[in-house]
């Protein structure tokens, strides 16, 4: 469990962390400010929160299936990611914000850090040589 809880708050924290790169990229490169309906404290925190349940679920669903867990769980994580670009899509900005339809722009991507990340370490708590 702290093993995965490990992996869920370095994917978290990376995937944060390039959010937040990605956010005063974006912003600067399209001259917008969406600092009112994200910031870096709702980056870092939704992007740890999301790797951390996800860490959670992988801990007991890789209980309940013995067999293909870690492909299943990838499966379902990467279902569940795309489900929540829909957000993106509905979010209600402020009125006063200029150009909110580059709003989905911003945050589409920042819903598929933490997978990614998730993804890219996960060799590194990976249990024994995968074949």
């Amino acid at each position: 469990m702290k093993n995965t809880l490990l992996h869920g708050l370095l994917s978290g924290g990376l995937a944060g962390l390039a959010s937040s790169v990605f956010n005063y990229a974006y912003n600067m490169a399209f001259i917008t400010d969406f600092s009112k309906a994200i910031n870096t404290v709702s980056i870092f925190g939704s992007s740890i929160f999301g790797t951390v349940l996800a860490a959670l679920g992988y801990h007991f669903f890789s209980k309940m299936v013995k067999t293909h867990a870690d492909i299943w769980f990838n499966i379902i994580f990467l279902g569940l990611t795309f489900a929540s670009l829909v957000g993106s899509f509905a979010a209600n900005l402020p009125t006063d914000i200029e150009s909110p339809e580059l709003f989905a722009g911003l945050s589409v991507p920042m819903h598929l850090f933490p997978i990614l990340f998730w993804l890219a370490t996960k060799p590194l708590f990976k249990k024994g040589d995968v074949a």
